[in-house]
């Protein structure tokens, strides 16, 4: 089984023995966000993410790319992340808001009109069919 890296973030603190399949590729829609849960296992920190997947296609010679980013509105407080529009700037992948039509780069959570916001962004790969997202302590993921 070949493992392969679909897109990197800026997060380079991700230990490699801890990636977490969250869904499969037919899970996927190219051009649209899914929605996963993530919960660790770790019995003194009981955490969970809601997390955005989203699936640019391929185009030309660039492999299809898959980001994670919270799913968490941090304008709205909603989770709905996973339901905004994709677009781009100057070449730059982002997801819009579907609240408040806030515009964040996919590949740093970084929001473009307001640089006090930032959603959190994970790396992702691709395991056979199963799509993996770099965490920094153990886990347990399942679908949304």
């Amino acid at each position: 089984m070949t493992t392969s890296t679909l897109t990197a973030t800026n997060d380079t603190s991700v230990d490699s023995s801890h990636w977490v399949t969250l869904c499969q590729r037919k899970d996927l829609v190219e051009g649209s966000g899914v929605a996963a849960w993530h919960e660790t296992t770790e019995a003194q920190q009981n955490r969970s993410y809601q997390i955005a997947l989203f699936t640019l296609p391929a185009t030309g010679s660039d492999a299809m790319q898959v980001f994670a980013i919270d799913h968490h509105d941090p304008v709205s407080g909603a989770n709905v992340m996973a339901r905004g529009l994709l677009g781009d700037q100057a070449g730059e992948p982002l997801v819009i808001s579907p609240l408040y039509k806030q515009r964040y780069r996919l590949k740093d959570g970084q929001c473009m009109e307001d640089a006090a916001l930032r959603l959190k962004v994970w790396p992702v790969r691709i395991e056979g069919e199963d799509i993996q997202v770099g965490f920094d302590h153990p886990a347990s993921a399942r679908t949304a």
